[in-house]
């Protein structure tokens, strides 16, 4: 709200003068500004109308008999509380003292008599200004601490030493404690695997964490954690926000059980379908009719393709189980690639694309992994680098090494994959183009697998757009020295 349109006519304005010619005059002033004004002849009765009418600004005379103007306004004061309503003493008297002594009991601002109009306009206005800031700011707190006190999610404020300041409604049922219990704890007690990581030093670089809290009774409670930071009168303080993800966990455990059992009888039937369609092509049955063999390779491949994708579907439920077996044996990493380009050649070479492997590393550079699940990291990568690169380009295959890592960029000169989808790119079942007429097929799957047998090997997967155009998909995997 701007301050030349403050609304004025909403403000109460107790005026408390002894002498009436001179409490009419102010009244009327105050009035004619667009204040409502209410009035007091002497102390008394005017501390009685502060309590009962609970007026904004106070005008009020320093002389006066009974209570005088000092005493009057420490009263006034003690009766606001914590509220502010600014008092203005008036007074005709020679020197200072006196209106040192006011502003000392507690008076705001001061006027001598005969009150000039407009100076008097000038600081009602002012003091309008300043209450209206004032309820705008209470109101937007007021709103702020309806927000937080309604909240699904638990919210906590810890200060610079890690101390819980503050907690909603929430916080208080998920950590099953009444807040003044909380306040003033360590957050470790709860919260001992925290890691405020890059927050520490660059606030927007806080991520989800998921961890397990440790209420004060009962069993620790799984949580999905966001952690900022924010200042205030020059202090740090810390914001949590934890959203309860035990039934998240819940649905999500019966989901791969359902996954897992239906992939499993699903594998059985089909692989049986596939050794039929197998034995149906062979020579020993070759008085099928020919015009069959057509309908039987489309069936045998099809059949396949659903096979792929039910082991696919097992790999990570396994993987995201925990369950995942792997064979970890020391390989040569220049064999290794070496065995997956050759591998994917056919599969290039059906979208005119070129393969070239860039590895200088020795023979005797070792690396303890699970040469199947290595190979099936790869070939997600490459197939996909494969199917989205325009005709007659090159896919190339980089490997390099630091002082404790492999590192292999598989790069592709396609189109590159949109910035929003980036966030959603390693997650199941999602696809760039997921419409119905999208141009390549797929489950959706092969990213998410890769990522959770990185995570199994010791590694980690990543993307970035390549520097001209394209995709670059990197894999860090540790690697054990030389042979």
């Amino acid at each position: 709200m701007p301050f030349n349109d403050l609304p004025a006519g909403v403000l109460t304005v107790l005026v408390v003068d002894d002498i009436a010619a001179t409490r009419r005059r102010l009244c009327n002033l105050v009035q004619k500004l667009g204040y409502c004004v209410i009035s007091a002849k002497e102390g008394k009765s005017a501390l009685a109308l502060f309590e009962q009418a609970q007026p904004d600004i106070v005008l009020l005379d320093l002389l006066m008999p009974g209570l005088d103007g000092c005493e009057v306004a420490l009263r006034i004061k003690a009766l606001a509380g914590k509220k502010w309503v600014p008092v203005i003493v008036l007074s005709g008297l020679e020197g200072e003292h006196h209106l040192l002594a006011a502003l000392e009991a507690g008076a705001d601002d001061f006027l001598r008599k005969p009150t000039e109009p407009a100076i008097l306009a000038s600081k009602l206005k002012n003091l309008a200004r300043v209450l209206v800031l004032q309820q705008q700011h209470a109101a937007l707190l007021s709103k702020s601490l309806a927000v937080s006190e309604n909240s699904f999610d638990a919210i906590l404020v810890l200060g610079s030493d890690e101390t819980i300041q503050g907690l909603n409604l929430a916080a208080e049922r998920l950590l099953q404690a009444d807040r003044g219990v909380m306040l003033g704890r360590a957050v470790r007690g709860i919260l001992p695997n925290l890691a405020f990581g890059q927050a520490k030093h660059a606030p927007s670089q806080g991520r989800l964490q998921q961890l397990e809290v440790l209420p004060l009774s009962g069993e620790s409670i799984p949580v999905e954690l966001g952690l900022t930071c924010f200042h205030q009168a020059g202090e740090q303080f810390w914001l949590l926000i934890l959203r309860d993800v035990s039934e998240r966990q819940r649905v999500d455990q019966l989901k791969q059980q359902f996954i897992a059992t239906l992939s499993h009888e699903l594998r059985t039937p089909l692989t049986s379908i596939i050794g039929s369609l197998k034995m149906l092509q062979s020579p020993q049955f070759a008085f099928v009719d020919e015009r069959a063999s057509p309908l039987l390779e489309m069936a045998d491949r099809n059949a396949s393709r659903l096979l792929h994708m039910v082991n696919e579907l097992l790999d990570l439920n396994k993987a995201a189980a925990g369950a995942l077996q792997l064979e970890l044996r020391p390989y040569s990493v220049a064999n290794l690639l070496g065995e997956v380009v050759q591998v994917n050649l056919g599969y290039a070479a059906k979208y005119g694309v070129s393969l070239q492997l860039f590895c200088e590393l020795d023979e005797s550079l070792v690396i303890c992994t699970d040469k199947m699940r290595f190979g099936q990291i790869m070939s997600n990568l490459i197939s996909n680098a494969c199917k989205y690169s325009p005709a007659h380009s090159t896919v190339d295959v980089d490997a390099s090494i630091t002082s404790s890592a492999l590192r292999i960029i598989v790069r592709d000169r396609g189109a590159g994959i949109a910035e929003d989808f980036v966030p959603h790119l390693f997650e199941p079942f999602t696809q760039a183009d997921a419409s119905d007429s999208r141009l390549y097929g797929g489950t959706g799957l092969g990213l998410a697998i890769s990522r959770q047998l990185c995570s199994a090997l010791g590694g980690s997967i990543s993307y970035q757009a390549a520097q001209d155009s394209g995709s670059e998909f990197t894999v860090t995997l540790p690697w054990g020295g030389r042979g």
